[in-house]
């Protein structure tokens, strides 16, 4: 398992636009830039694979005689 100083550098995942965002956001929010983008992701992550509720009306299951 990668420890956190061996995995990527935000440098070759972002352009210099948005690298600098992530930098501006992350000052703003008193943390580092990398943490930042692991919040980010694990929102994402969270986000998508929540359990959602199912839609429509349930209807009661009715065997054919």
């Amino acid at each position: 398992m990668p420890d956190e100083r061996n995995g990527m550098n935000l440098e070759s995942l972002l352009d210099c636009d948005e690298l600098e965002q992530l930098k501006e956001e992350a000052s703003r929010r008193g943390i580092t830039p990398e943490q930042l983008a692991k919040q980010a992701i694990q929102h994402q992550i969270t986000q998508r694979t929540r359990p959602r509720a199912m839609s429509g009306t349930i209807q009661a299951f009715r065997r054919k005689d």
